[in-house]
């Protein structure tokens, strides 16, 4: 009902509207003429008639302006009057009335024509009507044609009465129709206003109806409440009582407590949809907005607190799989049934970044596999498909300074496509290899073990041996001194062998445990080389052509550095032993020599067999013995040069071998020159 009165009230703004607009144009006109039939025309022009036609359309205007329509609309009852007093009265200057019925006819159809517009079909109008015939037969008695326009063969077209007549019925009938479709418009409208309400109060969702007033331009200055439906009673614990005709604004803030300017987004910037929380509520809500017309809109509230809720959990639930994505440093692709590639994330080795639209649209057979491979590939692919299994390949992929190995697993995404994952597994391998290594390095170790320990009980049998059976020759009686002499000799080169052969056991269990400290301190490196030689020159056996020689480059006496002695002597009696064992003729050379202000060489030379060249890789094993100097009974028990590398690397250098088989073996290593003294030389 509401809206039909609107309606109503919007149709008699219109008809007010028009009718201003009538009265103002028929006042500017008809003073227009009044001034022009003064001016140009006063023989002719009837003043009181003009004045009439200006007060006609005045009172119109004035009438429109104090919004009385109806007494606007009666002004039309003057035309009969203005037609007397233009065309029939004594005061008139018009032409004759014969003249001037055609005037007459126009003025009473356009006031007949503005009543079944303005006024309908009511009994203003059929008074109008009796007026207008009343005067068309007066105007037609004043003629002397009277008799004429109702004989026989008068031209029907051109009888006024006829004319008006006709006129008369087809606006009769246009009203008929325009009252009959209004009448059933309003009717079809009241059906649809009352279904629309039904709806409007059944909806689940919280609903509003919010009226627009405007001003005289149709701007809208404000927005009030009409009626909410019972979902929004409910939800929003507000009654209809509370929120109609409540300024929107100030309900729906009070309603929400958030500063949301809902004049926004209604008015400055309209928009379909959009979303609001409410923090007191904790809900988020989706509005709607449906402008029914000009003057009304209907919101819709839909609560998407849920929908947020399971967004927000999906989202967090992305960003965790986006960090364990990130966290993982392997290649990801997605791959088609055919082999081509859709989808791509690269990760791992910088070398292999590539753009991904090198890689997408590419298939398996275009990016470097061999045909074998992507062949495999292929056919892992299908596998993974059709019965939805993890497929494992490794491949070799030949980048342009290195190889890189990786490990690609196919798991099956949808029915046309699979998840294939690459990792680099380059350092892996490398450490299973290095790792496989050191366990064959490991079990040769242990294997030299054993075998040292079976050689260290023979190597120790065979001196205790003859120790005890010299000791047993010398309680013998009738021994000359030479006799007693060499065998006393014999009996100390045995215990010194046993001695050096223990020695080294426990300098090797040291070096397992790293129980070596260090002692740095000034070394004379010349009295060093001294000792030595007065330790190893008795040592030298008689049945072979052995000289020992000591090489100094620096004759100082007090020439040295710093360093640890007792490692550095026991790494040049290792070496000087090891040489004379194995020289049968010759020289055995122990030295230094000094090489530039920061470092110093040490070197052991002998003119011995050398060491073939296979086995120059072996000799600085622990426990390991050239079967060849075994059977000849010239090794020891495999530990001397394992234990001088060790103890150079300790120093600071790395023990290095020079030989050629048959010609002898060099042993030399550099040494850091710390805080030297009398290294100064002159030369001339």
């Amino acid at each position: 009902m509401k809206s039909i009165i609107q309606d109503t009230k919007s149709e008699g703004d219109n008809v007010i509207h028009f009718l201003k607009t009538t009265a103002i144009a028929g006042l500017f006109f008809s003073v227009l003429m009044l001034l022009y039939g003064q001016i140009f025309n006063s023989g002719t022009a009837s003043l009181i008639a003009d004045g009439i036609t200006v007060i006609l359309f005045g009172g119109m205007l004035t009438a429109t302006i104090f919004r009385r329509p109806r007494l606007a609309i009666s002004m039309v009852f003057l035309i009969p009057f203005l037609i007397y007093l233009y065309y029939l009265s004594e005061l008139s200057n018009a032409p004759p009335p014969a003249e001037t019925i055609s005037s007459t006819l126009w003025w009473l159809i356009s006031g007949t024509l503005f009543l079944v517009i303005f006024a309908g079909l009511d009994f203003r109008f059929l008074l109008f009507v009796i007026s207008s015939f009343a005067t068309l037969l007066f105007h037609l008695s004043e003629t002397d044609r009277f008799s004429s326009y109702f004989s026989g063969n008068q031209v029907w077209t051109a009888n006024p009465l006829l004319i008006y007549l006709f006129t008369l019925g087809l606006s009769v009938a246009l009203r008929y129709i325009l009252d009959y479709q209004n009448a059933l418009y309003n009717r079809n409208k009241t059906s649809y206003e009352r279904r629309l309400n039904e709806t409007f109060q059944s909806v689940k969702q919280p609903a509003a109806i919010i009226e627009a007033v405007r001003d005289a331009n149709g701007d809208i200055i404000r927005l009030i409440v009409g009626k909410v439906n019972h979902a929004f009673e409910s939800q929003f614990r507000m009654s209809m009582h509370e929120i109609n005709q409540q300024e929107l604004n100030y309900i729906f803030r009070y309603i929400f407590r958030n500063e949301t300017n809902w004049n926004d987004l209604l008015i400055i910037n309209p928009r379909q949809q959009t979303e609001i929380y409410s923090a007191h509520m904790d809900r988020w809500f989706t509005v709607s907005f449906y402008w029914l017309g000009r003057e009304t809109c209907m919101v819709l509230f839909s609560d998407i607190s849920r929908d947020k809720s399971e967004i927000r959990l999906l989202q967090e639930t992305k960003r965790r799989h986006l960090a364990l994505l990130e966290a993982i440093p392997d290649i990801f692709f997605v791959i088609d049934r055919d082999g081509t590639y859709q989808d791509i994330v690269f990760k791992g080795d910088a070398s292999l970044h590539m753009e991904a639209g090198e890689v997408i649209g590419s298939t398996i057979f275009d990016v470097g596999f061999t045909e074998n491979m992507a062949r495999k590939i292929y056919e892992c692919i299908q596998r993974a498909i059709i019965n939805d299994t993890i497929e494992t390949i490794e491949y070799t992929l030949q980048m342009q300074e290195k190889s890189l190995l990786f490990e690609m697993r196919l798991v099956r995404l949808n029915e046309n496509s699979v998840v294939s994952i690459a990792r680099d597994i380059t350092r892996r391998k490398k450490a299973e290899f290095e790792l496989e290594r050191a366990r064959i390095r490991a079990e040769e170790a242990v294997a030299l073990k054993s075998r040292f320990l079976a050689n260290l009980s023979h190597d120790i049998r065979t001196p205790m041996s003859i120790i005890i059976s010299l000791t047993r020759m010398l309680g013998e009686p009738g021994l000359t001194d030479y006799e007693r002499e060499e065998f006393i000799q014999d009996i100390s080169q045995q215990g010194n062998q046993l001695l050096k052969m223990i020695d080294n056991t426990i300098q090797l269990s040291k070096i397992e445990t790293n129980a070596i400290e260090l002692n740095f301190r000034f070394c004379p490196v010349n009295r060093l080389l001294k000792e030595l030689y007065n330790q190893f020159y008795p040592m030298l056996p008689d049945n072979r052509d052995i000289r020992l020689k000591t090489v100094t480059d620096i004759r100082h006496e007090e020439a040295g550095f710093e360093t640890d002695p007792e490692i550095l002597k026991e790494i040049l009696e290792e070496l000087t032993d090891n040489a004379i064992r194995f020289t049968e003729e010759g020289l055995v050379q122990v030295g230094y020599r000094f090489k530039n202000p920061s470092s110093i060489e040490f070197f052991v030379e002998d003119t011995g067999p050398g060491i073939p060249e296979e086995e120059r890789e072996n000799i600085f094993l622990r426990f390991y013995v050239i079967e060849k100097d075994r059977r000849d009974h010239k090794s020891g028990s495999g530990t001397g040069l394992s234990i001088a590398q060790h103890f150079v690397a300790l120093l600071g250098g790395e023990l290095r071998l020079d030989t050629k088989p048959g010609k002898g073996s060099r042993f030399w290593f550099e040494l850091p020159l710390l805080n030297p003294r009398g290294f100064m030389r002159i030369i001339q």
